[in-house]
């Protein structure tokens, strides 16, 4: 009996433990089950994270900083965005001026491709950094846009797609303009007149400039007129350097009382005209500017009365055409042309209010 007793107590006391471990399996795989549900919910009721756009991270880099580059950029600007916000796609356009520092304009240009630039437009403050530039870029992958002065090689020929002036005959209608001028008033036999080219020789867009006006003074003339009283004032691109160069000029010769310069870019005629008024020749003597944004700035002040025209031709017009070659090139794989020129139109006092364009307000 108490056998029996015994077997029994050890029967239910394993029916009691194995009944437990049922009990606590049940409960754990519930209790999983339900952790399982809460986190499904949970996965489908977070709402997805926001989509990002994608963006054109895009480098300006200007030699100055000028009225004429500042306009350029901003059409370029929006040109892009024009382009690129219908597609959800932001721009990032950055805008930097090296202040004709080579060095620093290199320098830029790596910044830019450690920046993982989507391209790199730019206007070079030295054109002997023309192939060093393209290698680079190409090196990194980066297309390279020029602007206003091409990247060239030992030959002159362009290295890069490049947007614009039309040079030779935007030169050649200022050119004609001053000739004009000078027969119109009686100038060309008196031998206190003299004729001066402001030039800048060692820029390739430049060059032609010259060429033009001094083909158009021929054309309207006749060779070799005035060419004993004909004289050259080279500089380098910045306003002082203009003034510089023509003030060495004017200085020099002194039997000249009236001025008929012509010039290659606004910082020419604004150095120029600088000289010519500290000389006190400002009534008689006569500049014709090419590009004029900041002229019509002075022009809006009352100022550089000698500036009397100005084959005007807009940055503004140039960075629109860029800017949408560019977009439609990163947009859908466009090819990019391998230049544009714009061509020029004549402004004075009288006219140039309804002629120049400027950014809105």
């Amino acid at each position: 009996m108490k056998k029996l007793i015994a077997l029994i107590l050890a029967l239910t006391m394993i029916m009691c433990i194995a009944g437990c471990s049922t009990s606590e399996e049940e409960t754990t795989a519930a209790s999983t089950e339900t952790n399982v549900e809460a986190d499904t919910s949970a996965a489908e009721t977070t709402a997805p994270a926001e989509e990002v756009n994608e963006v054109w991270n895009i480098y300006g880099i200007y030699k100055s900083d000028g009225a004429y580059f500042v306009n350029e950029s901003w059409a370029l600007e929006e040109a892009l965005i024009e382009i690129a916000e219908p597609a959800g796609i932001e721009v990032a356009w950055k805008y930097l001026s090296c202040d004709m520092d080579p060095e620093r304009c290199m320098t830029l240009v790596e910044n830019a491709i450690a920046d993982k630039a989507d391209a790199i437009v730019i206007c070079v403050p030295d054109q002997t950094m023309s192939i060093s530039i393209v290698e680079r870029c190409d090196e990194a992958g980066v297309p390279v846009i020029a602007v206003d002065d091409g990247l060239i090689d030992e030959t002159g020929a362009k290295i890069a797609p490049w947007f614009g002036i039309d040079a030779y005959n935007i030169g050649y209608a200022a050119g004609e303009w001053l000739a004009n001028y000078a027969k119109d008033n009686n100038l060309l036999e008196d031998e206190s007149v003299g004729l001066m080219y402001s030039t800048m020789s060692t820029v390739s867009s430049c060059v032609p400039r010259t060429e033009g006006a001094e083909d158009a003074w021929a054309d309207v003339l006749g060779e070799g007129v005035m060419a004993d009283r004909t004289f050259y004032a080279d500089f380098e691109t910045t306003l002082e350097s203009a003034y510089n160069a023509a003030s060495a000029v004017i200085t020099g010769n002194p039997q000249i009382k009236t001025w008929l310069v012509m010039t290659p870019s606004e910082n020419g005629a604004l150095g120029c005209g600088s000289a010519i008024e500290e000389a006190g020749l400002v009534e008689t003597s006569c500049v014709v500017a090419l590009g004029a944004d900041e002229v019509a700035n002075q022009w809006d002040q009352g100022n550089y009365e000698v500036i009397r025209e100005a084959a005007y031709f807009s940055g503004m017009v140039v960075g629109r055409e860029c800017g949408k070659a560019l977009g439609e090139y990163l947009l859908n794989g466009t090819e990019l042309p391998n230049e544009y020129a714009t061509p020029a139109v004549m402004i004075d006092r009288s006219n140039y209010q309804d002629v120049v364009i400027r950014i809105p307000e």
